[in-house]
This record gives C-alpha cells, sequence and structure tokens, in this order.
C-alpha cells in the first residue's frame, strides 16, 4: 500500500476528523473492462471490493499504530468511475479494378474515394474505484453494533492482498 501522493494515479488518502474519527479514501488503479456495458462488468466489482478493503485495512492500520484495539465504520462511499470512448477506424477498401464514370464525366470508383472506404467503430472502456471510510477508533469491539477487530481485520486483509500489485 503506497500514500496517493507517492504512487500518483492511485494508492490512499488519511484525515483526521478528530481524536477519535479518521476519513481514509482508497483510490483504485485503472482497469479496462468491457465497452460493450462496463458497468456490469465483473471487473467493476471487483474492483471496487478491492478498493473498500484496502481503505479499511488502512484504517486499522492507523488504529493498530495509535493503539486501539477495534474500529467503527461510522460511513462508507464506494463508487466507480467509468470511461468509455470510441473512434471511427476507417480504412481503404481494395482496389476493385478500372474506373467507372457516372453522369458528366465524374470519376466514380477509383481507390480512394469515400464510397471506397469500409469504416467500423472502435471502442473501449475503463473503471476506476474510489473508496471512502469514516472510521471511528474505539476502546473494545461491541458485538452487533459492527465493530471490527484491529487485529484481526489486519490479518484477514493481509492474507488476502499479500503481494497483490497494481501495474
Amino acid at each position: 500500500m503506497q500514500a496517493l501522493s507517492a504512487a500518483g494515479n492511485f494508492g490512499f488518502s488519511e484525515r483526521t476528523i478528530d481524536s477519535d474519527t479518521i476519513e481514509v479514501t482508497y483510490r483504485g488503479a485503472t482497469v479496462r473492462v468491457s465497452a460493450n456495458n462496463p458497468r456490469s462488468d465483473p471487473r467493476v466489482a471487483a474492483e471496487k471490493e478491492r478498493v473498500r478493503d484496502l481503505a479499511l485495512l488502512r484504517a486499522a492500520q492507523i488504529a493498530q499504530e495509535r493503539g486501539v484495539p477495534a474500529l467503527h465504520i461510522a460511513t462508507e462511499t464506494t463508487d466507480s468511475d467509468i470511461d468509455a470512448q470510441s473512434r471511427p477506424n476507417c480504412r481503404p477498401a481494395p482496389f476493385w479494378g478500372y474506373p467507372r464514370y457516372g453522369y458528366y464525366g465524374y470519376n466514380h470508383g477509383f481507390y480512394g474515394w469515400p464510397d471506397d472506404f469500409i469504416c467500423s467503430e472502435r471502442r473501449w472502456a475503463t473503471a476506476k474505484a474510489n473508496s471512502i471510510l469514516t472510521v471511528d477508533l474505539v476502546s473494545q469491539p461491541v458485538p452487533g453494533d459492527q465493530s471490527l477487530s484491529v487485529a484481526e481485520t489486519i490479518a484477514r486483509l493481509e492474507k488476502i492482498y499479500a503481494g497483490a500489485t497494481y501495474q
């Protein structure tokens, strides 16, 4: 995990709201997704889950640094930005023989005339996920309150994301 300022386009940032509340933001790397239906691409859902987990991991690390044994997620927002683009891709059709002459001597059918182009559309899409967690640092995990043990959270998430890298 790297700070957003060190990693450039992805990473975490943190802000202390008060002595017991922090806000952690994790911005994911850009991933290529299906251009046909980018919102339904499973890579978008996976990236959203990853940035949420990495924001939670960073919040747990901050809690551990401060000597706090538990944390409670007060608010969370995880979203993705989709960038879909397209560009026409035109190329000349093969030369189909001698030129045809239309009315008034109009030269029609030479290689390179507008009706002799084959066009298609080149489409692509990318997604970038972002997660913002506001976390209260608490002295004891409260069952049913959705408080999380810092040590268990760190152990679980480090096991999942050990050695994971963005490229």
